[in-house]
């Protein structure tokens, strides 16, 4: 594989981990202010050591290894600020995060499946009210409809989706 297509997969890898470790770092810090530093120093150590990644192997599972490293080291330093949790506690709290975050992992595939069912209009009403500023009195002029009936359809449309999730995570597919 030539090295820019090496560089263009590992970045690839990178982008799509970066839920799953920041849930994972979230997780053992419980500070999100520092989740987000710890977060960025775990990536500059991805991005150097990217050449000891071993092709075939978990990348995310990779990436929270280095992670927990990172985690360790911005504990100590903040051990000498201020009270943390012991070493125990944070290995109950690590120990448990990985599977947390592949619950995370699968509950978005498993969104991102369930709003491909939804028709074209029902995406874009989702779309409009969560992904971008859209308030329900905005759409609702943008629309023409009255402001309770886009509550009441952003309300079905919500169960709906939590219905499709949790069927797809019962049934072991996301």
């Amino acid at each position: 594989m030539s090295t820019r297509n090496a560089t263009e997969r590992f970045v690839q890898r990178l982008i799509e981990c970066q839920p799953r470790v920041y849930a994972y770092v979230l997780a053992m810090l419980a500070d999100a202010d520092l989740a987000d530093e710890v977060l960025s120093e775990t990536n500059l150590v991805l991005w150097r050591k990217a050449d000891e990644f071993v092709e075939g192997t978990d990348f995310g599972a990779w990436a929270c290894t280095v992670a927990r490293y990172q985690v360790m080291a911005a504990r100590q330093k903040l051990a000498r600020d201020r009270m943390v949790f012991d070493d125990d506690v944070l290995a109950s709290i690590a120990d448990a995060a990985p599977d947390r975050t592949v619950d995370i992992d699968d509950r978005r595939r498993a969104l991102r499946h369930c709003l491909h069912s939804l028709s074209r209009d029902q995406q874009q009403l989702i779309h409009a009210r969560y992904a971008g500023d859209g308030t329900v009195r905005s759409l609702a002029k943008q629309l023409g409809r009255p402001a309770g009936s886009i509550s009441q359809t952003l309300y079905r449309l919500r169960n709906l989706l939590l219905t499709c999730i949790e069927r797809r995570l019962s049934e072991g597919r996301s």
